[in-house]
């Protein structure tokens, strides 16, 4: 069995034609507790950290196997409220909740929030999205850097949604798709380029701050042949912007 590391996510050969996709994230001090620093209700903590790793892993193509929720909270009522967020993100992905598991700390009281997810999906290795990227593409950006209070609760217009990624990742026409979150949208726009051997040249004048932190995966980023952007952009029925391109020759 082979395992290897491809952004974030763990990629295990099932068989020698499928892959197993695994994503992971985690949250604190987020939610309703004493300690909390960002005052959210347990639903909001709940969806906005389940959408991280569901995103990675459907952002490669992959359909999802699981979803498993750690949460560092009780049952009643936080982790409850935690599980009827996920919950609800899992139905706007048209997943069905028997997929989820998880568990829950009833030996200790807790003063502050804190959970961990793991999705796990799978992908035919010719349909995985990674690493098909070329010289010449375009790098086009839908969603809004935002995190903490910059989002609005219970739903953001402004940021991609987890329907606006599933489309994406459907159309034969985009070719990699990486979500955005802490590390900002020029770092993961130098990233890939670095990972199809090429380097990210940005576009001037565009009115997005590419080195803001996207929270949780508030953006993403994919590329695609400029002349196929027009037709993405009315299957989305979303703007989108072309924040730059893919050049010859590796950034050192």
């Amino acid at each position: 069995m082979r395992v290897k590391r491809f952004r974030d996510l763990t990629l295990i050969e099932e068989t020698p034609n499928k892959l197993l996709v695994i994503a992971c994230d985690s949250c604190g001090a987020v939610g309703n507790k004493e300690r909390d620093i960002v005052k959210v209700p347990p639903e909001v903590v709940g969806y906005y950290t389940a959408r991280v790793a569901l995103m990675e892993v459907l952002s490669v193509g992959a359909e999802i196997i699981t979803v498993i929720d750690t949460l560092s909270v009780e049952m009643e009522p936080t982790g409850k409220g935690i599980i009827k967020g996920i919950e609800a993100l899992l139905k706007e992905a048209s997943i069905d909740t028997v997929f989820l598991n998880g568990s829950t700390e009833e030996n200790f009281a807790t003063c502050q929030t804190a959970m961990g997810i793991t999705v796990i999906g799978a992908v035919e290795k010719e349909k995985l999205k990674a690493n098909t990227s070329k010289q010449g593409d375009i790098v086009a950006l839908l969603g809004a850097p935002k995190l903490g209070n910059e989002i609005s609760y219970p739903t953001d217009e402004e940021i991609c949604s987890i329907g606006d990624i599933k489309k994406l990742s459907s159309l034969k026409e985009v070719k990699e798709i990486y979500p955005v979150g802490s590390k900002g949208i020029l770092y993961e726009a130098d990233y890939l380029a670095k990972s199809n051997k090429c380097s990210f040249k940005k576009k001037e004048n565009h009115q997005i701050d590419i080195n803001k932190s996207a929270g949780p995966a508030t953006v993403v980023i994919f590329t695609i042949e400029a002349d196929k952007l027009s037709f993405v952009e009315e299957k989305l029925k979303r703007s989108l912007q072309i924040i730059g391109e893919l050049i010859e020759g590796e950034r050192q």
